[in-house]
């Protein structure tokens, strides 16, 4: 089975910059053999409770979720898009031609890119986590407070390039400053003159000229090579990972997090599987740690709708006793962070 979830993340995409898109709730047992960019004409049957219709295509009724105007007798004129997961159509009539362009759909260079990322991704026997690996430490010495770690991790996860998409986002509305967006993969190979010029004070004029000439080249997932290749080769393979994000919602680091203390680390999104609601869905993170006077701890910290809750599993019996005694300064340093901290579970390991 396709992965579902990268389809649904590029549909949401194509949905923020493209006609909304109409698709077909049920598939039918016998799929149509239609061409991506194949025009077809529907006619509307009847108008459903749920506000959806239903249209007849060729010799099928299909349930789509058609414009609120949309009367029964109304003959549309469809252009097929995709049938994975469903069957996915648009209103011909909402296309944007360039003018003088005839109403030919193709698929472009980028398109049939993360088409075949998408095939790739459907041949797997399911979702992998994204890892990620760090040589060099990312702190040069134990952190003196909790601010300091939680900094340093969030700049790690942050300019992997996994996310520098909606960070061009944030950087075009003033939300994010250049220099940070600037530290990710794709911005280097972007635009290397303007890492150039932002190192040098006495040229930040010339960067922001730069810049403001070169924004919409920025606001691509990679630059084109001079043959036209749809993603930069040193790229190809950190898109790669944005797909396996978007389907497997989980990324693993594995680095030391200062010199001598290794550190596994693992987010995931859960729960939006089983809900189409943003605020149903949970955000849990784990981090192992061989702590010198605590040993082998395991820390897993999921955040929902009704708090924070924490487990920790330790090796040691006496590593629990510890963690047990102190669990109000857990509490107190939660909430003095204006976070509600729901339960505890502190477990060790019987051996």
């Amino acid at each position: 089975m396709i992965q579902n979830d990268v389809v649904n993340q590029l549909q949401l995409l194509i949905k923020t910059v493209s006609p909304p898109l109409l698709e077909v709730v049920q598939t039918p047992l016998e799929t149509p053999q239609l061409v991506p960019g194949q025009r077809l004409q529907a006619t509307v049957l009847a108008s459903l409770a749920n506000g959806r219709f239903q249209a007849q295509i060729g010799d099928q009724v299909l349930d789509l979720n058609l414009p609120k105007n949309t009367q029964p007798g109304d003959k549309l004129d469809l252009t097929f898009v995709t049938n994975q997961p469903r069957l996915t159509f648009v209103l011909s009539r909402d296309i944007p031609l360039p003018q003088g362009a005839k109403a030919d759909v193709s698929i472009s260079d980028t398109a049939r890119y993360l088409g075949a990322l998408l095939d790739k991704a459907a041949s797997r026997s399911g979702p992998e986590a994204v890892q990620l690996t760090k040589a060099a430490p990312v702190l040069s010495a134990a952190p003196g407070n909790t601010a300091d770690l939680a900094q340093a991790l969030q700049k790690t996860v942050s300019q992997s390039g996994l996310f520098y998409e909606s960070h061009q986002a944030q950087w075009v509305s003033g939300e994010r400053p250049l220099t940070e967006l600037l530290q990710e993969p794709q911005a280097r190979l972007s635009r290397p003159e303007l890492l150039r010029a932002q190192a040098a004070p006495e040229h930040a004029s010339q960067a922001t000229t730069q810049v403001s000439q070169s924004a919409a080249e920025m606001q691509a997932p990679a630059k084109p090579t001079p043959q036209s290749e749809p993603v930069h080769p040193q790229a190809a393979p950190l898109v790669q990972q944005q797909m396996d994000v978007l389907d497997s919602r989980q990324i693993v680091w594995q680095g030391q997090i200062w010199p001598g203390q290794s550190m596994d680390w693992q987010i995931e999104e859960r729960a939006s599987r089983e809900s189409a609601q943003p605020e149903s869905a949970e955000w849990q993170t784990s981090l192992r740690l061989q702590l010198p006077r605590l040993g082998d701890v395991n820390v897993a910290l999921r955040l929902g709708a009704q708090g924070i809750q924490v487990s920790f599993k330790v090796a040691e019996t006496a590593t629990a006793d510890t963690m047990r005694r102190n669990q109000l300064d857990l509490h107190q340093a939660m909430s003095a962070a204006g976070l509600n901290l729901a339960s505890v579970l502190v477990e060790a390991a019987i051996e």
